[in-house]
């Protein structure tokens, strides 16, 4: 047993330093990329941001993975209203990065740039101890994070470490305008168990799939969703907050604090109370991706393959 561990470790190692080369080239490429839009002007880097997005469109092997989720969610549209709105999710993306390497530009110019709106029935951030804030891939989504610092709270935040470990960081030295931990996707329930019995508040982005997670209706068809935030606010008697962000005219930016989510019936079982949490939130998710489909990031499958099969 342990020769093959060990063999195994050691193509590894051999693995990563064959790769390491190619790494070092993306890294490079990236940080030119990173160091030409933070030079610009940022309503000249977004635009810059759009032209490369609608050119990677062109290249992408993610581009059948977008095609097929636009397909479920508008059934009812023609194929070439559904290519646009592919075209449109590439550009998308590549705001979405000129926002990223911008974003300690944009959070310095806040009062001018920059405004949170608490929606109708929502609590204030600074009235809470501690609170599951959750948010979903659509707009400036990165924007969201940026809760902590306004309001005064350290808020760990979870995302998804990039392949090239050189990226990665360069991309985490961006984040670090939100002033808090980040918690890399696996093994950050721990983490986040942990800070919030220390009384923080924690921060998830929650409309990818998660196949450890509990099949909740999106868009009228069963999709694997993480169900930990509703479980994490009813155990630790917290609010649950969706926080989504929109993109306003001329290079600024609206972060919306909506309404805790409650469960519809305070006497159903534990396990229930969190599927009609999230039901809810995905209902969320829903009307604000309807409502500005070509700003929803959608690279990856978010249903099962027989749904997909079914919108062929």
């Amino acid at each position: 047993m342990p020769r093959f561990y060990f063999s195994s470790r050691r193509s590894q190692e051999v693995a990563r330093w064959q790769a390491r080369p190619m790494w070092l080239a993306e890294a490079a490429a990236v940080g030119v990329v990173a160091g030409v839009l933070r030079l610009l002007p940022l309503r000249a880097s977004l635009a810059l941001g759009a032209w490369l997005g609608r050119a990677l469109c062109r290249f992408s092997p993610r581009i059948d993975k977008v095609r097929r989720n636009l397909r479920v969610v508008f059934a009812d549209r023609d194929s070439a209203d559904l290519e646009r709105l592919t075209r449109a999710s590439f550009t998308n993306v590549g705001v979405a990065f000129a926002e990223l390497v911008n974003l300690r530009r944009i959070w310095r110019a806040r009062r001018r740039r920059l405004e949170f709106c608490e929606l109708p029935g929502a609590v204030s951030p600074e009235a809470c101890r501690r609170t599951v804030f959750v948010t979903a891939h659509l707009g400036p989504w990165q924007m969201t994070p940026l809760v902590g610092p306004e309001y005064g709270m350290t808020i760990p935040v979870i995302y998804a470490p990039e392949q090239n470990p050189y990226v990665d960081r360069l991309l985490n030295r961006f984040r670090g305008v939100f002033d808090a931990p980040l918690v890399a996707r696996d093994g950050g329930m721990r983490a986040f168990v942990r800070a919030l019995r220390q009384g923080q508040s924690i921060g998830l982005t929650v409309d990818t799939r998660l196949d450890s997670g509990e099949s909740v209706p999106f868009f009228g068809e069963a999709a694997m969703t993480n169900t930990m935030p509703a479980r994490l606010a009813l155990k630790f008697d917290c609010d649950l907050v969706p926080v989504l962000a929109e993109r306003l005219p001329c290079g600024r930016f609206r972060v919306n604090i909506h309404p805790p989510i409650a469960p519809s019936d305070q006497s159903a079982t534990n396990d229930d109370q969190v599927l009609d949490m999230s039901r809810q939130i995905n209902a969320l998710f829903e009307r604000e991706i309807v409502a500005r489909p070509e700003q929803w990031l959608c690279l990856k499958r978010r249903w099962p393959k027989q749904v997909y099969q079914r919108y062929a």
